[in-house]
């Protein structure tokens, strides 16, 4: 197993290099602040009586992967219904990520979920038979999307295509060093994947990136991999979205939308 993405001593956190993303060497992915912001959401308070349904994360800078503060506000606490906000502080105390959990709380209500009708799977193979990916990116010191998963495409499409594009995802890496992986942890990390699968123009001419992420999570999955079904769409106004559909191998268990800049690359 590789090593875990941070280490922590209560609301100090300290990133290792399976955080870095593919565009800075000194900067984080998306998705490890994201996974970082909804545990401390997720199981803060009474956290194992409620279920983190929804999760938005703005990445208002830049990410560096220096030891990092999370504070945890509680904005409303109801006895059914809580919102929750937290904040990423870099050293020298500059918010770089805000986030906000919604969390609900898990009580039975009466409902048998064999009479429910589900959204299955999408007409793609399972996660033993997709094509395992692998990457390319030049940074040397490894990073999120590179290291921490076994990733597998799952319509048969080469992650280089444009165009809507499903993979399986197993993050292979716990958050915290010491800790086990949680079922939501293994939403959160795909889902600032759907931008990347699902591109539609170019990397070289153009760059996209998500200055956001917000997941509804319909119910933790069961088991470890986890798919995106993603599809992007972009405007010739410098913006665009990406939707990811979410799911284990017994149907949905999530969306993740991600706000798009897209801007000409410099020549």
């Amino acid at each position: 197993m590789p090593p875990a993405l941070f280490r922590r001593d209560g609301h100090r956190v300290s990133p290792g290099p399976l955080c870095t993303g593919p565009w800075d060497p000194k900067a984080m992915h998306g998705g490890p602040p994201s996974l970082l912001v909804g545990r401390y959401l997720a199981e803060h308070g009474a956290g194992t009586d409620y279920h983190l349904a929804r999760l938005t994360v703005e990445l208002v800078r830049p990410v560096p992967l220096e030891t990092l503060s999370v504070t945890v506000r509680e904005v409303r606490m109801g006895r059914r219904i809580q919102l929750l906000d937290a904040v990423v502080t870099d050293p020298s105390g500059i918010e770089v990520v805000y986030a906000r959990g919604m969390r609900i709380l898990r009580e039975a209500n009466g409902i048998d979920p064999s009479g429910v009708p589900q959204p299955g799977l999408p007409d793609v193979v399972g996660p033993e038979d997709a094509t395992p990916y692998h990457h390319d990116y030049p940074l040397k010191s490894g990073g999120f999307y590179m290291d921490a998963f076994d990733l597998r495409s799952a319509d048969g499409r080469s992650f280089a295509a444009l165009g809507p594009s499903a993979a399986w995802f197993r993050l292979t890496a716990d958050v915290f060093d010491g800790e086990p992986v949680t079922p939501i942890d293994r939403v959160i990390a795909v889902s600032d994947f759907g931008n990347g699968i699902s591109n539609v123009v170019d990397a070289a001419d153009h760059l996209y990136i998500n200055p956001d992420l917000t997941i509804n999570i319909h119910r933790p999955p069961d088991g470890e991999w986890v798919l995106n079904d993603a599809v992007t769409v972009v405007t010739p106004d410098g913006y665009g979205t990406a939707t990811g559909t979410l799911y284990d191998r017994d149907g949905r268990v999530g969306m993740a939308n991600q706000s798009l800049l897209v801007a000409a690359q410099p020549r």
